[in-house]
């Protein structure tokens, strides 16, 4: 019996300590990690991506109709005002415009032929007039003078008359020949090349897109949302991903006009303060947009205040229990918001969703970020 009792009284005793260590792991709160307020600044941003381009663009052509005769130039190369892009092959044009050429060249030879025949002529009818003056000459040798001297003048006149009708007639066909030819309007960039020799094009064919680079601008689109974050004036960092360890500033130069009802966003114009060399035109760009910024602010990680209705945050009672705690949020960024309503030595839980107001807990992790829990 006694044996017995023992036994029983053995199995009564594990019993009551498996019911004990169950209780125990069941009521024992829960454990968290909670953190502290710290100083520090705050740069609340809107990001954006769009692409950069240029204020100034132009598609040139050839002025008239035809085949593209050569393309002198390709899709990324830099040209200089009035330098030569391509060329139209005109046919008929061209052979109008040589001969035309051909012709003028002949009246000038012409011209100066006569007008040396006609110094001639002249110099003989001085002469003459000098002499019959002197009686030392019969009158008609004088006369013969006189109708040589006004025949070659005739004779010049009329090489001069043929020299102005090819003047006139090169002056009329080389403008035409002028319009096979396409010439930069600007300096800037080759960003498209439409044609190739060969094509057929008309008057209104574009050959070329042209950038001029000199003058850009990043366009980007964001939410409306964030309008009223938003003004002309404030400084932004700008990342061609294609570049990330290289960004450069920026600064907004417009807001909107309009906004895209269909789609909800609205357009932003920014100016780069100096424009990196690898920049491209139709380059896809991401801006971070400075909208405010909050200097040496007590700031909590972002996972820790929520935004929620009215912004809160958990807070660690004397008892152990988190109690919901209202503040005013002074800024934010994906990573940190800095807050009003809190002082340096509040512990707040890390994870604002991994608990419910009223829960009872057990701190654990660190009080102040960075530093460990004593």
């Amino acid at each position: 019996m006694k044996r017995q009792t023992r036994s029983r009284l053995i199995g009564v005793g594990v019993a009551a300590a498996v019911v004990l260590v169950t209780v125990f792991w069941r009521v024992r709160p829960e454990p968290v990690s909670v953190v502290a307020p710290v100083r520090r600044d705050v740069m609340e941003v809107v990001v954006a991506s769009g692409k950069i381009r240029a204020v100034r663009q132009s598609v040139v052509g050839a002025e008239s109709a035809g085949l593209v005769e050569s393309v002198d130039v390709a899709e990324g190369d830099s040209v200089k005002a009035g330098q030569l892009l391509g060329r139209l092959r005109l046919g008929e044009t061209d052979a109008r415009l040589a001969q035309s050429l051909a012709s003028l060249r002949a009246a000038e030879t012409s011209l100066r032929g006569e007008e040396s025949l006609l110094d001639s002529a002249q110099r003989e009818l001085k002469r003459a007039q000098a002499l019959a003056a002197r009686k030392l000459v019969p009158v008609a040798e004088l006369e013969d003078s006189e109708a040589a001297e006004r025949l070659q003048r005739t004779k010049t006149d009329s090489a001069r008359a043929r020299l102005e009708e090819a003047q006139a007639e090169v002056a009329k066909v080389r403008p035409e020949f002028g319009k096979r030819e396409v010439r930069a309007p600007f300096d800037g960039v080759v960003i498209e090349r439409l044609v190739q020799p060969g094509t057929a094009v008309t008057s209104s064919t574009g050959w070329f897109s042209i950038a001029e680079m000199s003058t850009t601008e990043i366009y980007v689109e964001t939410d409306e949302n964030n309008l009223g974050r938003l003004k002309v004036g404030q400084a932004a960092i700008a990342v061609a991903p294609a570049y990330p360890d290289l960004p450069f500033k920026a600064r907004l130069t417009q807001v909107g006009p309009n906004v895209d009802s269909e789609r909800g966003v609205v357009g932003l114009r920014l100016a780069a303060e100096a424009l990196p060399a690898f920049i491209l035109p139709n380059m896809t760009i991401d801006v971070n947009i400075e909208v405010r910024r909050s200097d040496g602010a007590l700031a909590l990680p972002a996972s820790a205040v929520s935004l929620q209705g009215e912004p809160h945050v958990l807070a660690l009672s004397g008892g152990g229990r988190l109690e919901m705690r209202s503040v005013r949020v002074l800024g934010r960024n994906p990573e940190w918001i800095a807050v009003e309503g809190l002082d340096d030595k509040t512990r707040v839980l890390r994870e604002v969703r991994a608990a419910a107001p009223g829960a009872r807990v057990r701190a654990v992790g660190t009080d102040v970020i960075g530093q460990p829990r004593g």
